[in-house]
């Protein structure tokens, strides 16, 4: 089964489908070059700073930094972009009443680092497979991914194995596409990131992925994006980051918590029941 790809006129039925049957799906192009190019200058100063990481599954000719709602102001409208946001709220509409940021960050692989050994991210929770579709994960290209400098790995309809399968090397694809594009990943999907073979080509990519909004996300929202810089976002990034209640998680005083964005004071006085305003 080869990788689903698609041009930015596709529409999110045909996403929802590509994504059930295969567990993945690329959209060639979607965003601006100047919004890459905006991107590209907001991380370069972290990106500069941070480190390779330390482990072998993290790349040790790898960088990653995370919390990208707070370094890149011109990365926001990736995380809501219009075609996403209905892909997602169709795919995940039986399992959840809405749908949360997980995590975001910047993966750079430098040339010499070896494949990372392939994974699903759904299994940090404890769910058997196959399941309901959990978590969505994006990886945008920040730069051109070639099977050289380190393309995704893909095993495309591997969403629906058990947990006693696993992949062949000749089940594995891989998301090469040109920058602006961005790879569609169900969270139960087999893939790593790919081995970097190039002299002089490190692979930029941001991953955001997207989840139940009933599950613990990855990244602690409020500490990535705290009330004093959730103030300053659009209404429908502050409730994927998690400031508002899902039926009766996540309240405040018995309300949804997006209302304490609009007021600087914090009351001990119970506000009124309005949880399911929003439902």
């Amino acid at each position: 089964m080869t990788i689903p790809r698609f041009d930015h006129e596709v529409g999110a039925d045909e996403l929802v489908a590509a994504l059930r049957r295969a567990g993945c799906a690329i959209i060639e192009a979607l965003a601006p070059a100047q919004t890459i190019a905006q991107i590209d200058a907001d991380i370069a100063p972290y990106m500069a700073e941070v480190p390779m990481c330390t482990g072998s599954f993290t790349g040790l000719q790898t960088q990653r930094t995370s919390r990208l709602v707070a370094k890149s102001p011109a990365s926001h409208p990736l995380l809501t972009e219009p075609l996403l946001m209905a892909t997602l709220e169709q795919y995940f509409r039986a399992e959840c009443y809405q749908f949360t940021l997980h995590a975001t960050g910047v993966i750079r692989i430098h040339p010499g680092q070896p494949a990372q050994s392939i994974h699903r991210d759904d299994s940090v929770y404890p769910f058997k497979h196959p399941c309901p579709p959990t978590l969505v994960v994006t990886i945008w290209a920040m730069s051109e991914f070639t099977r050289d400098n380190g393309a995704t790995q893909v095993v495309p309809g591997s969403h629906r194995w058990d947990d006693v399968r696993r992949p062949s090397d000749d089940e594995i694809e891989y998301a090469t596409m040109p920058q602006g594009s961005v790879l569609l990943l169900d969270g139960a999907t087999y893939h790593s990131g790919g081995g970097n073979q190039t002299r002089d080509q490190p692979r930029t990519a941001l991953q955001i992925s997207y989840g139940l909004g009933w599950l613990r996300p990855f990244e602690n929202p409020q500490l990535a994006v705290p009330p004093a810089l959730a103030k300053t976002l659009p209404a429908e990034l502050q409730a994927l980051l998690g400031y508002r209640n899902h039926g009766f998680l996540g309240h405040y005083e018995l309300c949804n918590p997006m209302t304490l964005l609009g007021d600087d004071s914090v009351s001990d006085t119970p506000a009124g029941n309005d949880l399911f305003d929003d439902e």
